[in-house]
């Protein structure tokens, strides 16, 4: 038996507590169902699985044949995209992602389908560096 199957059924089965502490946070999020976020000695968050799924940022990410007349065909349908580095546009508002077959019929319309659409959920360690302040870029000491 893992480690991971003991301690869940300890949890549910006998309702123990499990104190844990990881920077392994994807597993932290499997086994967990209350997050404490600590960072240089302070306590930063502390919530429910449910309610740190809510507070990650999601994008929908696409690309098209025509970036730049998919961009304008967005921008003129009220779904503002930026575009990244790689080729990709980006899209972060909530309607976009909520609705992500709603941009690509706007797409479809305009004469550039999308070749690529993936709403895109912000990664655990990245939500944490977001939280610190750190923004996912080191920091200098």
């Amino acid at each position: 038996m893992e480690i991971r199957e003991l301690l869940l059924e300890l949890t549910r089965e006998q309702g123990v507590t499990v104190f844990m502490s990881s920077h392994i946070l994807a597993e932290v999020s499997r086994l967990a169902q209350r997050i404490g976020i600590i960072h240089e000695g302070r306590l930063l968050q502390e919530l429910e699985v449910d309610e740190l799924e809510k507070n990650r940022q999601r994008r929908l990410l696409l690309r098209a044949r025509d970036l730049e007349a998919a961009r304008l065909a967005l921008a003129a349908a009220g779904q503002p995209a930026r575009m990244l580095a790689n080729g990709t546009l980006e899209l972060a508002n909530a309607s976009s992602v909520a609705c992500p077959d709603d941009v690509a019929r706007v797409l479809v319309q305009a004469g550039v389908p999308p070749t690529h659409l993936v709403v895109e959920e912000e990664e655990l360690e990245r939500y944490f560096l977001r939280l610190v302040g750190m923004n996912g870029e080191t920091q200098d000491e």
